[in-house]
């Protein structure tokens, strides 16, 4: 079965430290792109309880999205027509839809299953 997807605000900015920086950690870019393109959105490593930053230098308590790595994907998703725009509240509405559409076969397959059994 499928898992929903799940929205998560991003950053609003690329933290200091974001590999996706031009002066990021560039020897690590091109396995978080790849990751960022098949895995999801990762959490940006200054949010949340990631050991990568030290307590007292997290921008957020709360796990946000990666901006570099929305950015990245906001772009791949636009141009490949996916996104009407490239803007964080296209990301939320795609979201959103594909997870109506999800619920929608959810319902239909419980349904079907239901008639189904009642033949037996």
């Amino acid at each position: 079965m499928e898992r929903m997807m799940t929205y998560l605000e991003p950053m609003k900015e690329m933290c200091p430290t974001c590999p996706f920086r031009k002066q990021g950690y560039t020897s690590v870019q091109p396995l978080l792109v790849w990751r960022a393109m098949m895995e999801g959105t990762p959490v940006c490593h200054s949010t949340g309880d990631s050991d990568v930053t030290p307590p007292e230098r997290k921008i957020h308590k709360e796990d946000r999205a990666c901006r570099g790595a929305r950015n990245l994907q906001i772009v791949v998703m636009h141009t490949k027509g996916l996104l009407k725009e490239p803007t964080d509240e296209c990301w939320k509405a795609k979201v959103d839809e594909m997870n109506a559409e999800e619920s929608q076969d959810r319902i239909a397959n419980a349904v079907a299953r239901a008639l189904c059994n009642g033949r037996r």
